[in-house]
């Protein structure tokens, strides 16, 4: 497992991701489907991240960016 846990249901389209310090966001399917369209630009993804939690999206690494661009291709 890579420096973040992510989830995604396949029937909701709701992502959570998960920290190993134990913070999460959920996600919505529509976050998600922004999220997809700009993996490659950190500052977009932590924008998306951010509408529904600042702070976690802030404290993202660019190991959990990495992370983020390739399992949510």
């Amino acid at each position: 497992m890579g420096p973040l846990h992510i989830e995604l249901c396949p029937e909701t389209g709701i992502c959570s991701l998960f920290k190993n310090d134990g913070t999460k966001v959920d996600l919505m399917p529509g976050e998600v489907s922004a999220l997809r369209a700009v993996l490659t630009d950190s500052d977009s993804v932590r924008k998306i991240i951010s509408e529904a939690d600042t702070g976690f999206a802030t404290a993202l690494t660019p190991d959990e960016l990495s992370q983020l661009a390739v399992e949510l291709k």
